[in-house]
């Protein structure tokens, strides 16, 4: 039996919500939140649409985030941008080297669960030892590529949350 909610749906639109808010942002803002979804290489005047400004406030908002590192220059003529990775990839481990001892150990724990968790159900060590395909028996496929995908997630943070753990270790002196 499905959930169901007495109340009705939620009186709030969140999508019409974001997108009004969207809209009343500043070009600088606009452009950002494009620019965080830029995974192949953009052209300037792509994000200009999108970002409802002129092509030159998005180029110089571009030019000014591509300075600071979340974006990379891909292509000179014409221009064109993507996220960079590796500056994701950095800010990300800041912010798990922020956690406290127990938010640490907290999350730590709850990921290692999580992982045996998908050990059990799929009965293999690792994500990459699953064929979808020949998992019917655990559902839909695409909800086995799901928790394929969830089930990497979890991997990858635990890897960079023990990296983060054993770097902030070795610079405190300790080894």
């Amino acid at each position: 039996m499905g959930y169901t909610n007495e109340r009705g749906p939620p009186k709030t639109d969140f999508a019409t919500d974001f997108a009004d808010r969207l809209e009343n942002a500043p070009a600088d803002e606009r452009v950002y939140r494009i620019a965080l979804e830029l995974t192949d290489p953009t052209p300037v005047s792509e994000v200009a649409d999108r970002a409802d400004c002129s092509a030159n406030a998005a180029r110089r908002h571009l030019k000014r985030l591509a300075e600071i590192g979340l974006l990379t220059r891909v292509t000179e003529n014409p221009v064109t941008y993507r996220r960079n990775e590796a500056y994701f990839k950095w800010r990300r481990l800041n912010r798990l080297a922020e956690l406290s001892e127990q938010e640490y150990k907290s999350r730590l724990g709850d990921l290692l669960a999580e992982n045996e968790d998908y050990k059990q159900t799929y009965d293999v060590e690792r994500p990459d030892d699953i064929d979808p395909l020949e998992y019917a028996e655990y559902g839909d496929p695409e909800q086995v590529w799901l928790d394929i995908t969830n089930w990497e997630a979890v991997r990858q943070e635990i890897h960079d949350l023990r990296r983060v753990n054993r770097d902030s270790a070795t610079d405190e002196g300790v080894v």
